[in-house]
């Protein structure tokens, strides 16, 4: 190692081109198949190039400033800041296999800290080594080539077609309006006789009755990215293909601008040209600080062994950016919504405010009839809504017994999301309903064609993921609602035929009298027949993965109902190990001086009208073994019974309890142990987390 100050130049060189393979060239290749994590977060061209070109470049060439600087003061001083940044850098470059040889470990830190100060040793005494980091210079110009122009993304970045040009119809009289719903089985509106359940859903019970329900529709594609498209274009899904307009030039908008007044929300997806959807973006600082700080989950859950991601969000929920490709299982599979999903996208493109642009285009009407497109973010996960629209807030882990590979908890506290879900999907149903009145109430209602569908369903069974579709869970994921208001139908019907989710667009051109000006894929969903030996195909982005008889989906349809209306036989606050307690009063033994509770919520200052309600009671317990059975109650009554479970070392619960049972000022909130007989005893020195 000489004694002369090293060089700007050289360090850069030499960082640069090792913070490219450790740290660049990983993430860009994640980020090159899964181009559709930029689409749903409404990155621009220049978000794109300012991320790749920032995180290639900018890292490297900071550090080689440092050690440039130090070395301009003492030249021993540089060298050893530079000795140390390729120890860390190369020690980051060995941290995951590791962490894989390791089990997973937090043990792989030290191991890789080791082997990166041998790699910095060998690095300062042999030329042969130092030689051999120059000739890695190149790389962080190789790792932008290949992400920016060889990848999926360059589709994003460089100019292109998909303009989008197509010969609609100049003139239309019927108003349409379609709308999607995020990850909603088929199976969650069906109540045990097989119909939409109107006391839990009843403004999709009161369409049903006024329009077609094909009861046999099922999706083409488990992905939010693939499925909206289809239905949109009619086609079904190619692999390789992103939601844009480059690879989707023909679509209900492009067909219909000419006739319609066009109005859309579109949060995933970016199929509507530009002309007719010009979008207020963030500004540009608010776009790439969201984009930095779900970056950082991403490359921690990267480079960190699995002892050491616990507590992170995983990066799989955040409407399927990570679910397609090969990298890691432990980066692809699992869940969250870093930070706060998708929705922080857009604040005017969440849920309820989607539909009340839909509502308010309506309030001014144009001389052309309304064509009104909602893709929903709900009931989508993370569930959080109430069915009134009040909020709950989560404490810790927002899906108890989701891990990376799927549900792989009990099946009881699956239920228990499930019983989340159905909520959801109640708030969901209002917001439709809203939508549904003022369509009647300026009376457009009965001329419209209305399509509400889901693009793909969800699993909620014990050691199965959630998604993707596999054929276990084929008949939750597949099955999906898809019902039309004819223009001019008042009389509901039910039908059996094949139908899939490329008849949406179809069958939205025959009811408005338009010939589509491409072969589809998709036919008329009236016209298809009654086949319960056809093969249904679905794929996981564009790539068949699934191939099964329908008959054979619907039966596991039907299963799956049937678990539900046991589920529910009691009502959705009372699904819990002891249904009977729900509503008693809690009457129980003394406290005693054994085991312990702790809850996480404030219940002194509960204000109804604030917009969130402590409607989730969780906490922690200590003393019980896991699955003891426990029972909520809430100003001296029961309102939910629950289990206990191990997270980590410590034992917890989380239960879901009536809105009605919480008063505005203070409540008391209490937790029993259900003991056999169903006889209660209140549990010892119950205190609040946080105030």
């Amino acid at each position: 190692m000489s004694e002369r100050p090293i060089g700007f130049r050289r360090a850069a060189l030499h960082l640069g081109g090792l913070w490219a393979l450790a740290f660049a060239q990983p993430l860009f290749e994640l980020l090159g198949r899964n181009a559709q994590f930029f689409i749903a977060r409404g990155s621009t061209a220049g978000d794109i190039l300012a991320l790749a070109f920032g995180y290639a470049l900018v890292p490297p060439l900071a550090c080689a400033a440092l050690v440039w600087a130090l070395g301009r003061v003492r030249p021993a001083a540089g060298w050893a800041a530079q000795l140390v940044l390729v120890g860390l850098i190369v020690a980051g470059m060995l941290l995951p296999p590791a962490g894989d040889a390791l089990g997973g470990s937090a043990a792989a830190v030290p191991v890789a800290l080791l082997l990166g100060a041998g790699a910095a040793l060998l690095y300062a005494r042999t030329e042969v080594v130092r030689t051999f980091v120059t000739v890695l210079s190149p790389a962080p110009l190789v790792v932008l080539l290949l992400f920016l122009v060889l990848s999926p993304v360059h589709e994003l970045v460089l100019p292109g077609g998909g303009t989008g040009s197509v010969a609609g119809p100049a003139r239309s009289s019927t108003p349409i309006v379609h709308v999607v719903l995020d990850e909603l089985p088929e199976s969650t509106l069906a109540d045990a006789s097989g119909t939409i359940d109107a006391g839990l859903f009843p403004n999709l019970a009161r369409l049903a009755r006024g329009a077609t329900w094909y009861r046999n529709a099922t999706t083409v594609d488990d992905l939010t990215t693939e499925a909206v498209p289809a239905q949109l274009t009619g086609m079904q899904p190619r692999e390789g293909s992103l939601p844009t307009t480059r690879d989707h030039p023909r679509s209900l908008f492009t067909l219909f601008e000419r006739s319609h007044d066009v109005t859309v929300i579109e949060p995933i997806t970016d199929l509507c040209p530009e002309r007719l959807c010009s979008e207020a973006r963030p500004g540009t600082i608010d776009r790439l600080e969201s984009l930095e700080s779900d970056l950082e989950v991403v490359v921690r859950h990267m480079l960190l062994p699995e002892d050491l991601r616990q507590g992170l969000p995983a990066i799989d929920r955040v409407w399927e950016g990570f679910e397609a490709g090969g990298a890691s299982p432990d980066v692809l599979r699992g869940g969250s919504n870093l930070k706060h999903d998708v929705i922080q996208r857009l604040k005017h493109d969440d849920a309820t405010a989607g539909f009340q642009r839909a509502i308010a285009a309506l309030d001014h009407p144009g001389a052309r009839p309304p064509l009104l497109f909602v893709h929903s973010t709900l009931p989508h996960g993370p569930w959080r809504f109430l069915p009134d629209g009040r909020r709950y807030a989560i404490e810790g882990k927002e899906f108890p017994g989701l891990e990376d590979r799927g549900w792989t908890g009990p099946q009881w506290q699956v239920d228990q999301s499930f019983q989340r879900h159905v909520l959801q999907v109640q708030y969901t149903d209002r917001l439709v309903g809203g939508l549904l009145d003022k369509l009647r109430a300026i009376g457009l209602y009965d001329r419209a064609v209305i399509v509400v569908t889901a693009d793909h369903g969800v699993a909620f069974r014990s050691g199965q993921p959630r998604r993707p579709v596999n054929r276990t869970n084929v008949g939750e994921i597949a099955p999906v609602p898809f019902l039309v208001k004819w223009p001019g139908q008042r009389d509901g019907k039910v039908a059996e035929g094949a139908v899939r989710t490329i008849d949406v667009l179809p069958t939205i051109a025959k009811a408005a009298g338009v010939r589509l000006p491409w072969r589809a894929d998709g036919i008329p969903a009236d016209e298809r027949r009654v086949d319960p030996a056809a093969a249904i195909d679905v794929s996981h982005a564009g790539k068949p993965v699934v191939t099964e008889r329908l008959d054979s989906i619907l039966a596991k349809r039907r299963g799956r109902e049937r678990v539900e209306a046991a589920l529910l036989r009691d009502g959705v606050y009372s699904l819990g190990p002891d249904p009977q307690l729900v509503g008693r009063p809690a009457v129980a033994a003394a406290a005693t001086s054994g085991p312990r509770t702790t809850l996480d919520g404030d219940y002194r200052r509960v204000d109804g009208r604030s917009g969130e309600l402590p409607a989730f009671v969780s906490g922690e317990v200590d003393g019980l073994p896991a699955n003891a059975e426990l029972a909520v109650a809430v100003n001296g009554r029961v309102e939910a019974t629950t289990r206990a479970y191990r997270k980590g070392g410590r034992m917890v619960f989380a239960a879901m309890v009536r809105p009605s049972a919480l008063r505005d000022g203070p409540n008391a909130v209490t937790v029993l142990e259900v003991l056999p007989g169903a006889r209660l005893r209140t549990l010892g020195g119950q205190v609040r987390r946080r105030s």
